[in-house]
């Protein structure tokens, strides 16, 4: 986790791999906070106490400054976020951030601890917070070609039987060698899986991926940034670019991109274990 000051840079705070405490910040001082999460699995879903964060990008890509939903900034593994905050707590003062992910164990990560000395200024800054839009093709929805992606497989999970090496496997032989998970009903292998799908280069695709597990998946495109359009059929706000998505258990979810980068592209579940284990597959541009 890094901390620069939105607007003018007083100090930098480092989490990067040790463990922490509590991170020093002043009172009156507006802190921009970069939060990446590597951990293999675990999704995180933080409350700052007693502060108000506005999300001001997602996976690297500027959004419209917002306030996270529920009052929780969630990371799932591979994602990122940018936060601005304006230190309102008191001179002197301790503020839990705490992962509440699960409710009925809730986790304190860090304590944001207040100088002792007097705020920084007497009313927060009036400086706009918004980043500037990096530039990305817009995608077509007129035109998109439609993919549909089915993640299916895990314990208490419906799947009963995969292709494998070109041959449908029972669940049972699959667990044998290694493989539990699967993307429309190919449990990949290493890199050697045939492309998924072929996508006509400079033209936009919108996947519609469906969570058949019970599980949650987040699903990461390499190469490229996509919007996220759509949670359950309902739009999302903002409609944020991103190259890694939370895809819930039992949910489905849209996002679409312009394929204008050519080659072979990765796209698997950022919980390594669940790509090992199958759940990974190919995209090709061409």
């Amino acid at each position: 986790m890094d901390a620069s000051h939105a607007g003018r840079i007083d100090n930098t705070v480092t989490l990067n791999g040790r463990l922490a405490d509590e991170v020093a910040v002043r009172a009156g001082e507006r802190v921009r906070l970069r939060l990446v999460n590597t951990a293999n699995a675990r999704i995180f879903a933080l409350t700052f106490a007693g502060h108000a964060p506005s999300v001001v990008a997602l996976d690297g890509q500027p959004v419209t400054p917002h306030e996270p939903a529920g009052g929780r900034v969630v990371l799932a593994p591979a994602q990122r976020v940018d936060l601005v905050i304006d230190m309102a707590g008191t001179p002197g003062s301790r503020h839990r951030v705490v992962d509440s992910r699960d409710p009925r164990r809730p986790y304190r990560l860090v304590d944001l601890v207040y100088d002792v000395a007097r705020p920084v200024r007497a009313s927060p800054l009036d400086a706009p917070i918004r980043l500037a839009a990096n530039r990305l093709a817009e995608a077509d929805l007129a035109t998109a070609r439609r993919h549909e992606i089915v993640l299916a497989g895990g314990a208490m999970g419906r799947m009963r039987s995969a292709i494998l090496d070109g041959a449908r496997t029972g669940i049972r032989d699959l667990v044998a060698r290694g493989k539990a998970w699967a993307i429309n009903d190919v449990a990949a292998h290493a890199m050697t899986m045939a492309p998924l799908a072929t996508m006509q280069r400079g033209r936009t695709q919108l996947l519609r991926i469906c969570n058949d597990t019970a599980w949650p998946h987040p699903m990461h495109l390499h190469g490229f940034h996509f919007r996220l359009l759509s949670r359950e059929r309902a739009s999302v706000a903002h409609r944020p670019w991103l190259d890694t998505v939370l895809v819930e258990r039992g949910e489905t979810v849209e996002v679409a991109s312009v394929a204008d980068n050519p080659g072979d592209w990765l796209f698997h579940c950022h919980v390594l274990e669940h790509m090992e284990a199958g759940m990974s597959a190919v995209f090709r541009v061409a």
